[in-house]
């Protein structure tokens, strides 16, 4: 919520700085004109030439549409500042967005995880949770329906994904068939189990014929002081040692990265 506030914020300070912009470009256009106006005059009266009114008229009709064009020349340059920002800004999003699944990909989701851990100061217990889990027998999966089905398969585990954690943490795929949860908010884990026993309950609806979708999952909690690389690896470790123990289990990290809960869903 917080970082979606700051992208709009920084996006009322752009449109704000291009109606300034425009605001002054307008008015030093028209400063412009007048000056050659009463310039132009002051240059004639001094070589002894007086001007008319309908002359003085003509002249500054002609320095209306000098000033006409530079406004135009003004505008079509603004729109193509604007357009160049929204596409560089469309370009770089699309750079950060796995095109398949739609969640971060593996490089943006460690760079903002080190962001988000950095803003932790000296905090004392759980911090939050670095969640790891894939898809079991993926590679089965497309090997025997095709990889059509298999990429259908990561859009509804992100999906599901997105929707059980997404209000709370980040998401991004950080394999092929290996999805990241960051929980950067403090949670008990009850509330932990609670989450990923809905997550596997939502991932049990999803299968390939009969085949039902299965998920490994390790988390490991975060304190203070600790780094992405650490989490990742911990709960990498985790998630493997669920994987063996069979399909549709989770295994919780305790503090000093002893195991504090196991799960097997039936």
């Amino acid at each position: 919520m917080e970082k979606a506030q700051s992208l709009q914020l920084k996006e009322r300070y752009h449109r704000l700085s291009l109606v300034v912009i425009l605001l002054l470009t307008i008015c030093l256009a028209m400063a412009v004109g007048i000056y050659f106006v009463h310039r132009m005059d002051y240059v004639l009266r001094q070589n002894g030439i007086i001007l008319s009114d309908e002359n003085y008229s003509d002249l500054l009709h002609l320095q209306i549409q000098f000033l006409i064009g530079i406004l135009a020349m003004m505008t079509l340059v603004i729109i193509f500042l604007i357009f160049n920002r929204r596409y560089a800004t469309y370009m770089n999003y699309v750079a950060k967005i796995d095109a398949l699944t739609g969640v971060m990909t593996r490089k943006t989701f460690f760079e903002t995880c080190s962001k988000v851990l950095s803003e932790f100061h000296s905090q004392e217990g759980i911090l939050g949770y670095f969640i790891m889990m894939d898809v079991d027998s993926f590679k089965e999966i497309n090997d025997q329906y095709g990889h059509p089905e298999g990429d259908q398969i990561l859009q509804r585990t992100a999906q599901e994904l997105r929707e059980v954690f997404g209000h709370n943490g980040l998401t991004g795929r950080v394999g092929g068939d290996e999805f990241a949860v960051l929980l950067s908010i403090p949670i008990t884990l009850e509330e932990l189990e609670a989450n990923l026993q809905l997550f596997l309950n939502r991932i049990h609806q999803v299968g390939v014929e009969n085949r039902r979708l299965s998920c490994s999952i390790g988390a490991m909690p975060i304190t203070f002081p600790n780094t992405v690389e650490a989490l990742y690896q911990g709960a990498d470790r985790l998630m493997y040692l669920a994987k063996k123990r069979g399909r549709d289990q989770y295994v919780i990290g305790g503090l000093g990265n002893n195991i504090s809960s196991e799960q097997e869903f039936i």
